[in-house]
């Protein structure tokens, strides 16, 4: 119980991350900035396994001793270095009925193209877990991989997401703009699972990539046209929001994939298909982008009028 609710309490560093990279943003850097919190988490992906394993070495408690430093030393800065971001005439009163998963979505309803944003999000993040879930199980059913290989291949995960987050989003971003970066991305993030899917060669999971990762471009995107959507005294709840969706889609994802694969995979399966949690993902994808394109589309037309 200790640990769900440690979890919990960290969940809150990340919608509060992204509401100061919004506050602090002018309307066309928002994506690129957003794309650092990738980036960062893309390095940390490379350097906090090493780190791990270096340190459990010295005994194994020593990593978490180590964690805890590290959380102590973010908060002393973001405490006495870190400047407000919100300033006081973009502040509102607490409120109980809003501070809540269930009161932030309804609230959030008013705004209706960020309502339909947040069910695209939703899906999008359903969909990555066909890769997060499964990605161990499928490489080790399909190719036989051992733990190294594994875990060679999240560490080129974690150098070709810090890459585009930091770099190609703060490229592509400002010359197609943020929704063309949104549908690009999603279109990738299918692209790579349907290549995934169908791939019959460690290789050509190496390979198959670089087009999964490059889809990262699309979640910087979408919550850069979100954060354009709503007041600036709403950006903390509408990055609360999209977190917790993304922390559904950690209940639905794993649940949906993992039993799908397991399906398709067991001894009486009907047909011996690992990679269908793949295929599935590619449909939510192109589904979130649906959704994403007829949210903006309607609300384009709707003011246009």
């Amino acid at each position: 119980m200790q640990e769900e609710l440690l979890q919990v309490l960290q969940g809150a560093s990340f919608s509060t991350a992204a509401a100061y990279i919004a506050d602090i943003s002018e309307p066309e850097n928002r994506a690129k900035n957003f794309g650092m919190i990738g980036a960062a988490f893309g390095i940390g992906f490379i350097i906090g396994p090493l780190l791990g394993g270096l340190l459990s070495s010295f005994g194994q408690r020593i990593p978490f001793y180590a964690a805890a430093a590290l959380a102590l030393l973010n908060w002393v800065y973001g405490f006495f270095v870190l400047p407000e971001s919100l300033k006081k005439e973009n502040r509102r009163e607490f409120s109980w009925k809003r501070a809540n998963p269930v009161g932030t979505l309804l609230h959030l309803r008013k705004f209706s193209s960020v309502a339909g944003l947040l069910l695209s999000v939703l899906l999008l993040h359903i969909a990555a877990h066909a890769v997060m879930s499964n990605w161990n199980y499928f490489t080790i059913e399909r190719f036989k991989w051992n733990e190294t290989m594994v875990g060679i291949s999240l560490a080129v995960v974690g150098v070709l997401v810090a890459i585009v987050q930091a770099g190609l989003t703060r490229v592509i971003n400002p010359r197609i703009g943020s929704e063309k970066s949104l549908y690009s991305g999603l279109a990738l993030y299918a692209i790579g699972m349907l290549l995934f899917g169908i791939a019959n060669q460690s290789w050509m999971m190496f390979v198959f990539l670089i087009p999964y990762c490059l889809g990262g471009i699309a979640q910087p995107a979408v919550q850069a046209v979100m954060a354009g959507k709503v007041p600036a005294n709403a950006q903390g709840e509408l990055q609360g929001a999209i977190t917790s969706l993304m922390s559904l889609a950690a209940i639905i994802g794993p649940l949906v994939m993992n039993n799908l694969f397991f399906f398709f995979t067991h001894s009486e399966a009907p047909v011996y298909l690992p990679g269908a949690p793949f295929f599935l993902g590619a449909v939510l994808m192109a589904a979130s982008a649906i959704i994403a394109f007829k949210t903006l589309h309607q609300t384009k037309t709707v003011t246009a009028i």
